[in-house]
């Protein structure tokens, strides 16, 4: 356009100048306007090709890498999230061990150190240790798995193998070449090879200056409303000092969101420094001192690559600050701020007493579905230290505020808050030996809490709790009812009564909501030693073994510890249960009408889910996989499956006896990818493994019940580690429900496998994983990542 104005503009001033001369000006112009074309696109030409990194490297890392190395389970926490990540290295150092004896430094990738020095300083060696592909570590372990395709035998984490230098390497080629990377998976192709190749001869550089700006700076559409957030943050009011504390200590693992650029992330953070520099403090813990005398609450980018098990979306926006608002702006007031000192900050029931009770647990029903994920997903990564002490499905309400103990009565919480000690006042060290004097000391307290509790129940509710002292929802809200599902050492946390009627049900208070997320989440240090580790899984247990008993108490009080001994079977079990946790309340009336001669837990379910809760905080009806929950009559709802979830239900909810035992062969999680003419669905297929007890640590095998195991089939990505992949064409969905009916033992599960499952040698495996991450991505925006395949099977 530019150039036909001044061709325009030229033919006008030409006056007594001549035609040819014109038109020799033209061409000149002409020439001159196509070189400068050809030479802008030869400079972005060149502009891309420096940064080879941006665009050729990191979606190769992020489509053939991410699936096992991101986060601490990353064989040798060599992470590939961004270009720090491979900047830093790798090491041996294995966070998980749960037998040292000493606490170890911290090693959160873009927390604890700021450069590669001080990583190398940490331990950390380089992987680029040549620009010659021949001799460089990186490179070699790619091509090893090229030239050597044999199948392993040993999961990802059994295998923490990796060289720090050239001998190693040597040495492992020689002796172990089957770890070659991607570990068991298809190698990359060629193409991809060279292009890493080529990095590596390039010097493997690192990203252009303005792509590492991008990657960790806030977009400019952001920046005003992330500005009026710091500025909420960072008031200097000792009441808003107070709310932020407590904000922060709910909020440092969230991946924050605005829904103007909902894949968009970023973190909160304590900074040394004003918000438009920020210098982040790297503390444990989010309650541990920030050693500074004068800090910052800001937002910084999260600066790499979203995986799905650690991902923790939370959205901020102007509504959700007016929430804030509306919630803590109300008449109370502080007149000094809490310590950080041990039995104050890892205590919330002391740290944050002047934030009214009720105003807590509204902030933590509100978004609850987040709150229960960080127990889960959690600073770890891995949740094996909580997820061990659960059962494989069971369902979670909550009291109503204005029922609480702690709500209702100001005296009662300065009673009960010292008696709600938790293990993280003793740190991350808990030497083994002083480990069983401090549990009789925890156990002690909680003892005399439940006893205090009951005390106080029966006075505010003599005749028993009713069903409007469960939580609705405030009729709006769908956070009020979810399904936790165990997939084996991980969870995963859903909205809705998901799955048949589960075999334990949680009732979470506000004590025992808040006592979940500073136990496994604010208090709890993957780097302590094993006395620390120790003490906050049994912990944990006696937090279980309370939110059953809150269930509990909304049933008949003669049929209480019935239900009782059928979660907790076994001699050594009962005696156990006994001794650490004896009967209180028991025996005390419950306000909830029953109808005799019929189960109790599943008429308690049903009427919280269709008489206390409407469609919109419930959700919808679980068509695949209810069989004994049903909507009464007078409802007018009817769980009447069609389409694909109809195929599906003829194999969810099954008990695997005899006659039906295909459950049991199932792995514990599997995506069902159902390839339809227009489009692909995503089922997970969750296996439910029964357990007579989940009351000690070790030996779970010893405690299994699996001819109570079933299936539950849920539409959606439920799962962060899937152990297999079936590819199902629509109209072959019939058959493949009928051949899961047929099977019988474990040579009829491999031979479903071979049918229509993706092996790890299968030459598609690849294919495969990116459709169904890219189907992922359009499903769920806000919660898509990417996909660990550490437990894929083998």
């Amino acid at each position: 356009m530019l150039f036909l104005l001044l061709v325009f503009t030229m033919a006008e001033d030409t006056g007594e100048i001549g035609t040819m001369q014109f038109f020799k000006t033209l061409v000149m112009m002409l020439f001159t306007t196509l070189g400068f074309c050809f030479y802008t696109g030869a400079l972005a030409a060149e502009t891309l090709s420096e940064d080879l990194f941006t665009h050729k490297i990191q979606p190769l890392f992020d489509n053939r890498c991410l699936a096992c190395h991101s986060c601490f389970n990353a064989p040798c926490q060599l992470n590939l999230q961004n270009f720090d990540g491979f900047a830093r290295g790798a090491n041996k150092f294995n966070v998980y061990d749960g037998t040292r004896s000493k606490s170890v430094e911290p090693s959160r990738i873009w927390i604890d150190a700021k450069s590669t020095k001080e990583w190398r300083a940490k331990g950390f060696f380089t992987v680029h240790n040549s620009i010659e592909p021949e001799k460089n570590i990186f490179f070699q372990v790619l091509n090893l798995r090229a030239i050597n395709t044999s199948s392993v035998k040993a999961q990802v984490h059994e295998s923490q193998v990796c060289a720090a230098n050239s001998e190693e390497l040597n040495a492992m080629k020689s002796a172990q070449p089957q770890l070659g990377m991607p570990y068991g998976l298809p190698a990359l192709h060629e193409g991809e090879l060279e292009t890493i190749k080529a990095w590596i001869s390039k010097g493997a550089p690192g990203p252009s200056m303005d792509a590492d700006k991008k990657a960790h700076s806030i977009p400019t559409k952001l920046q005003p409303q992330v500005e009026i957030w710091e500025k909420y943050f960072n008031q200097n009011e000792l009441k808003q000092k107070l709310v932020s504390r407590y904000l922060f200590e709910h909020l440092f693992l969230a991946h924050i969101y605005f829904p103007e650029e909902p894949r968009t992330f970023l973190r909160l953070i304590r900074s040394k420094n004003p918000c438009n520099k920020p210098d982040e403090i790297a503390t444990r813990r989010p309650n541990d001192d920030p050693g500074v005398k004068k800090f910052y609450y800001c937002f910084v980018k999260f600066p790499g690559t979203i995986v799905s098990k650690t991902h923790l979306p939370y959205e901020l926006s102007h509504q959700k600050l007016a929430r804030f608002k509306e919630l803590f702006d109300q008449k109370w007031d502080v007149q000094t701020l809490p310590s950080y000192e041990s039995g104050v900050a890892e205590n919330p029931f002391v740290a944050f007493q002047d934030i009214p009770v009720k105003l807590r647990y509204q902030f933590l029903l509100d978004d609850a579905q987040y709150h229960v994920a960080t127990f889960i997903k959690g600073p770890v990564c891995n949740g094996t230290m909580a997820v061990n002490s659960i059962q494989e499905q069971f369902y979670t309400f909550f009291l109503n505020p204005d029922s609480d103990n702690m709500v209702l009565s100001r005296d009662y919480e300065k009673q009960a808050a010292p008696l709600l000690a938790l293990p993280g006042k003793f740190g991350s060290d808990v030497e083994f030996t002083s480990a069983p004097i401090d549990l009789k000391r925890i156990t002690d307290y909680r003892e005399a809490y439940r006893l205090l509790r009951s005390k106080e129940l029966i006075k505010n509710r003599p005749d028993g709790y009713t069903l409007n002292d469960i939580w609705n929802g405030d009729e709006k809200n769908n956070n009020a009812a979810l399904t936790i599902f165990r997939h084996d050492q991980n969870a995963v946390v859903m909205k809705g009564a998901v799955g048949d009627l589960s075999k334990t049900v949680f009732v979470l208070d506000y004590p025992l909501f808040e006592r979940l997320v500073y136990n496994l989440v604010v208090n709890f240090d993957v780097f302590g030693n094993l006395g620390h580790q120790l003490l906050t899984r049994v912990y944990m247990d006696m937090i279980r073994m309370e939110a059953e008993e809150l269930f509990l108490r909304f049933l008949p009080p003669e049929e209480r510890l019935q239900y009782r001994r059928t979660w907790y079977q076994g001699i050594l079990t009962s005696a156990k249960m006994e001794y650490i946790f004896p009967p209180v309340g028991a025996g005390e009336p419950t306000g909830v009408r029953f109808t005799k001669g019929t189960q109790t837990k599943r008429q308690m379910v049903e009427k919280i889910l269709f008489y206390r809760m409407n469609e919109k905080v419930r959700g919808e009806i679980d068509d695949i996989n209810w069989k004994k929950v049903t909507p009464p009559a007078s409802s007018g709802l009817k769980v009447n499956a069609t389409g694909l979830n109809k195929e599906f239900r003829k194999i969810s909810s099954i008990a695997a006896e005899s006659s039906s035992p295909f459950a049991r062969y199932f792995p514990d999680v599997a995506f069902v990818m159902v390839k339809g003419k227009d489009q692909t669905r995503v089922f997970s297929l969750i296996h439910n493994k029964e357990h007579e007890n989940v009351s000690w640590i070790t030996a779970e095998s010893l405690r299994m019940s699996p001819k109570e195991d079933t299936l539950t089939v849920r539409e959606g990505y439920w799962a962060y580690y899937p152990n297999m992949i079936f590819q199902v064409p629509e109209k072959e969905l019939p058959a493949f429900t009928s051949f899961i009916t047929r099977i019988k033992n474990e040579q009829g599960y491999e031979a479903l496998v071979d049918k229509w499952g993706v092996r790890r040698q299968n030459p598609h495996f690849w294919s495969a994983y990116d459709e169904l991450q890219k189907v992922y991505l359009d499903y769920d925006r806000i919660n898509a990542g990417y996909i660990d395949l550490t437990r894929y099977s083998l």
